[in-house]
């Protein structure tokens, strides 16, 4: 009896929808479905604190909460969350995006009083030259641990592009105010997750298909 043995190779090119899809993208596209937020105050007037138990879209960890939200504007976006709506006299979170004229980014716990005057304290500084644009959203989550810690990472992106931990001093995300600086900003909140993007195809792989009879 004589075995015969089949050897069978198939060379299968597998392309990513998102290469072939990236040159006629509209950046603005990744807002769609988000609420937008363009009466924005200045930082020294009373901001709206939106509480995120009413957001439609919040992503959840065994120890994390996580939101995504876009920014328009030149520079100084400002995002501040805490425990209440009115936290006068109780410390807050307040990250500033593309503050100093472009360039770089802080996160700071603030503790701010009823005639608004504030006490700050530096909790991270970064270089983010060019990280916002008047013409288009800046997309990214928002992410903060149970533990202090908290993530910025843009859209697309694996790596934050800041982050940084309060671990003495964790302040939970249960409501979330915007303000702006010395430019006028739109601010795009509770914003579709996009978590069916994780795990996907390379640009271009190569399967390589053997079977034996």
């Amino acid at each position: 009896m004589i075995a015969f043995t089949l050897l069978t190779l198939a060379l299968v090119l597998v392309v990513s929808p998102s290469t072939a899809n990236t040159s006629h993208s509209n950046s603005f596209d990744a807002i769609k479905g988000c609420l937008q937020f363009d009466e924005v105050p200045g930082y020294n007037d009373t901001p709206v604190y939106f509480p995120t138990n009413s957001f439609r879209n919040v992503g959840r960890t065994s120890n994390s909460r996580y939101f995504r939200i876009g920014i328009v504007g030149a520079n100084d976006g400002h995002i501040r969350f805490g425990r209440s709506a009115f936290p006068y006299d109780e410390s807050v979170v307040e990250l500033v995006l593309s503050g100093w004229g472009n360039t770089q980014s802080v996160a700071r716990r603030q503790l701010r009083r009823r005639n608004q005057s504030f006490t700050n304290v530096l909790l991270k500084e970064a270089s983010t030259p060019r990280l916002l644009h008047r013409s288009r959203p800046l997309v990214f989550r928002l992410e903060v641990f149970d533990n202090g810690r908290v993530q910025l990472t843009k859209d697309g992106e694996r790596r934050p592009f800041f982050e940084y931990s309060d671990s003495q001093n964790a302040i939970p995300p249960d409501y979330m105010a915007f303000v702006k600086w010395d430019v006028d900003l739109i601010y795009f909140y509770d914003c579709p997750l996009n978590d069916d993007g994780a795990g996907a195809v390379g640009e271009e792989s190569v399967l390589l298909r053997c079977s034996l009879a």
